[in-house]
């Protein structure tokens, strides 16, 4: 059986296309890591996310007030309960706006990609049939079904562009919901699980309200982690274990110093 001799030349375009598939997948994983969430930005279910961030936040918040206003002693349960509330709604529309700027970022860099591979396939096609022969020979094919494969992805500029965005960025082209949308639905989760915290607080007396309050948020966070859980298929346990560990942990921080730093 002979043997297959490369060129410099042919090396060197190896190399080339090489070296550019990584860069593309560098791009793409920087992009993808910036929201690191088991789900797509856009996915529905980033919602449950959104809502358990703003119950702890609304916790954090508690915490701050009642620990900072019980060592001046100047916070009634009448505005204790109304800064709550306040701070919940705009924490809610926060969250909502960040999903909906994650998404709209997420829009962004599939369009610049779909352009740049699209310029690409116009203006440098032996480049992309390069890159294309490298990532399938990577995978353990060669000639001739190697130089099949490409011929037949590259009769087609559409199939070519497909091909290219999920083989060399591992991006899917799928549907995406508008950043609009995915705000609104994060947001109302978010405001519908602060509020559930916090309102009760506005008709409490405080002292009812330091047994409401911490023991409302652990049962809003099993509610959202069950919820959660059952929507992703996550297990259940090691996540409501993580976020209580997480939100007592900060909020036992936030407890010592807003007494120590608001002490005369």
């Amino acid at each position: 059986m002979g043997t297959i001799v490369s060129t410099p030349e042919q090396e060197a375009v190896a190399t080339e296309a090489a070296d550019h598939v990584a860069a593309a997948r560098a791009r793409a994983r920087q992009m993808l890591a910036s929201e690191g969430h088991p789900v797509r930005v856009d996915d529905w279910r980033q919602s449950f996310n959104s809502a358990r961030d703003a119950v702890v936040i609304t916790w954090l918040v508690w915490v701050t007030l009642v620990s900072a206003g019980a060592a001046v002693g100047a916070v009634s349960n009448r505005e204790l309960g109304a800064g709550l509330v306040a701070a919940a709604v705009g924490v809610s529309l926060f969250l909502g706006m960040v999903r909906a700027r994650a998404t709209a970022s997420q829009v962004r860099f599939y369009e610049a990609e779909l352009q740049r591979e699209r310029y690409e396939i116009q203006n440098h096609r032996e480049q992309e049939l390069e890159e294309i022969r490298a990532l399938y020979a990577a995978k353990g094919f060669g000639p001739p079904i190697l130089d099949e494969i490409v011929a037949t992805l590259s009769a087609d500029d559409d199939r070519l562009l497909k091909v290219m965005m999920e083989e060399e960025l591992g991006l899917s082209l799928e549907y995406i919901n508008h950043p609009v949308m995915v705000g609104l639905w994060n947001g109302a989760a978010a405001l519908a699980a602060s509020l559930a915290l916090a309102v009760p607080v506005y008709f409490m007396p405080i002292s009812s309200g330091q047994m409401w309050v911490p023991v409302g948020a652990a049962v809003l966070l099993t509610v959202i982690a069950f919820a959660h859980a059952g929507a992703t298929g996550r297990r259940v346990v090691p996540m409501l274990v993580t976020w209580l560990i997480m939100a007592g942990v900060a909020g036992a921080v936030v407890h010592f110093l807003a007494q120590l730093l608001s002490q005369r």
